[in-house]
């Protein structure tokens, strides 16, 4: 039985029309140790710094080059770099973290371009408290959409009721009712009990102004629905648009 990391996912697998050396820096299982990486020498390196979305990462090559160093989970890529600064030139660890983050805390950068995947990447969401009305204070909501609102995304929480049970399963159908297409669903503990969660769901498309459209009609049903809902906010969608605009330039 396989034992996947929660926050990683799935062990990656090496697409099928790849072929060795086409991956440019990334270590491979094929070509471990890329050209820029060889001469590192990682041999009196302890203990490994990173926040543990990094650390999975970046898994084969600590695997391939510090199979002995510990992997301590820390609250940021950042805050590694931090740690390793702190502990002075004689530390026996190393951080994954930017190269901004190297050069603020002073730190050489020994290896670049570890990551498994050269497409991974990293999303951040800037939230803010607008005080009164949503309506009135949120720019999102007045701007114009095309017709099937695709280019932008809606992300709620909600909680669940201990019963009835399907509960999670009819609110899910809402949206497929409503051909909206969820793009994302995440739960976290909500700290209210015991198995009591707080689920995360992103869908396409955009909550209107004036309580009109497909989108509102789902979120007031939500709201019948579950034990309690928040509207976290509406946005365009820019990894979408390029895409898009990659498709465009070829």
């Amino acid at each position: 039985m396989s034992v996947c990391h929660c926050l990683v996912g799935h062990p990656f697998q090496r697409r099928p029309q790849q072929s060795p050396g086409e991956d440019g820096q990334t270590p491979e299982m094929c070509n471990p140790e890329p050209p820029s990486q060889r001469t590192v020498d990682f041999q009196h390196i302890h203990a490994v710094y990173s926040h543990p979305q990094a650390l999975g990462q970046c898994g084969r090559y600590l695997s391939l080059h510090l199979p002995g160093a510990e992997r301590q989970d820390v609250s940021s890529t950042s805050k590694a770099a931090e740690k390793v600064a702190e502990e002075g030139p004689n530390s026996r660890a190393v951080a994954i973290s930017s190269s901004l983050a190297a050069k603020v805390n002073g730190l050489e950068v020994l290896a670049e371009g570890i990551q498994d995947r050269d497409d991974n990447s990293t999303r951040f969401f800037i939230l803010k408290n607008n005080g009164s009305s949503q309506e009135s204070h949120n720019p999102s909501l007045n701007r114009p959409s095309s017709a099937d609102g695709l280019e932008w995304k809606t992300l709620v929480s909600f909680t669940l009721a201990q019963q009835p049970s399907g509960t999670l399963a009819d609110i899910l159908q809402t949206f497929k009712d409503r051909e909206l297409n969820l793009t994302g669903i995440h739960s976290r503990p909500s700290l209210e009990h015991a198995w009591h969660y707080v689920f995360l769901i992103e869908v396409q498309g955009k909550r209107e102004a004036r309580g009109v459209g497909t989108m509102n009609e789902a979120l007031e049903e939500l709201g019948r629905k579950a034990k309690s809902w928040r509207w976290l906010g509406s946005w365009i969608d820019q990894a979408e648009q390029q895409v898009e605009a990659v498709r465009i330039e070829q």
